[in-house]
């Protein structure tokens, strides 16, 4: 039996977490290095409880960040114990900021296949160089690649890496599903978009929608660096725009329409909401790329997708005049989704595909 050791920052459970719990259901014996708990959560207090210990914040926070200090070292010695105790044949990175490379090497003297998953562009120009310092360095020594993007695969084969392939994002079955006859009616609304506010003037598109009349809800963190801020809470008579949790799901069953913005700070083609969109039988209204309506859901078919301001307004609003047409695409979507798989078992059964190759 294959063993596999997944190590990721932990703080949610939608990356390595269900990862370790998908691999289990396969049938593989399967661990969980979890990051965030060597950080004592200090990283991740705007979604994760901490006390209001500033020094120990300000000394978690600097190693996470610059990868670098007595925690780092930690880590790194160990994920070579823990390969040692547990007779690991796999190790799987799950987005890798804090594994130094002497660490890859000694576990590949251990006889280890080491994988890498970067669900972020380390490529991006907008990301700090020290960010990927890990990574960069240790890309000569995993035994395979895998990326988020397409993009990245040309960036990588540009360096000369020929072991490298995309790993898409997924959809969650336990989180992400269709909910018929919906009693709750608090997120019901004809438009939502449940996201993170970015300046790359996704603000500007959802004002437009309400600016004329459009009933749209927004949910989801940093919407108060937006300069419309107080214009959006008066619309949709909010106190606050909040982050969703629990209530994801029925949030998105409860619209009539999804909107996706894609981020530019990952150059993003797809993200992960257009698949779990598609799952609830919602209609998704994204931004477009080829690669979104090419290769995952048809253009006014499966899903729909705009190219401006403009054509977001008149989209929205000939569907909201055409009820009928919303739920068939929700459906086709769905149809799609489920035909092509796009569950976090899916990824998984093609990880090791790639491991029982190589």
């Amino acid at each position: 039996m294959v063993r596999v050791l997944i190590v990721e920052e932990g703080h949610k459970d939608i990356y390595g977490k269900i990862f370790e719990k998908r691999f289990r259901e396969l049938g593989y014996e399967v661990y969980g290095m979890y990051l965030h708990t060597y950080f004592k959560d200090y990283p991740y207090d705007k979604v994760l409880k901490v006390d209001n210990n500033y020094i120990k914040k300000a000394y978690y926070k600097f190693q996470k960040k610059y990868s670098i200090g007595p925690v780092i070292y930690k880590i790194n010695r160990d994920i070579i114990n823990f390969v040692n105790k547990y007779k690991i044949d796999l190790v799987f990175i799950y987005r890798n900021n804090h594994i130094w490379p002497i660490t890859i090497k000694k576990l590949k003297k251990l006889g280890v296949k080491v994988f890498d998953y970067n669900n972020d562009d380390p490529f991006s120009l907008k990301q700090p160089k020290y960010k990927w310092r890990n990574y960069f360095k240790s890309l000569n020594l995993y035994d395979y690649i895998f990326v988020y993007r397409k993009k990245n695969i040309d960036d990588l084969e540009k360096l000369g890496y020929k072991n490298v392939n995309l790993l898409r994002a997924y959809y969650i079955k336990e989180k992400n599903f269709y909910i018929p006859n919906i009693k709750d009616y608090r997120y019901k609304c004809d438009v939502i978009f449940v996201g993170h506010w970015e300046n790359d003037g996704r603000d500007e598109y959802l004002k437009l929608l309400m600016d004329k009349g459009i009933d749209l809800k927004i949910y989801g963190t940093l919407w108060e660096n937006s300069k419309y801020y107080k214009y959006f809470l008066s619309k949709m008579k909010m106190n606050k725009i909040t982050y969703l949790s629990k209530d994801y799901n029925l949030a998105i069953n409860s619209a009539k329409i999804a909107l996706v913005f894609l981020s530019k700070l990952n150059n993003d083609t797809y993200t992960r909401r257009c698949f779990e969109i598609p799952a609830t039988k919602t209609m998704m209204l994204s931004e477009y790329t080829d690669d979104l309506a090419k290769n995952l859901f048809e253009e006014g078919k499966e899903a729909e997708y705009f190219r401006n301001k403009e054509e977001l307004l008149q989209k929205v609003q000939y569907y909201l005049n055409n009820i009928d047409k919303i739920k068939i695409i929700g459906e086709n979507g769905y149809k799609r989704l489920m035909k092509d798989g796009h569950e976090a078992i899916d990824r998984c059964k093609e990880i090791m595909r790639v491991y029982n190759a190589i």
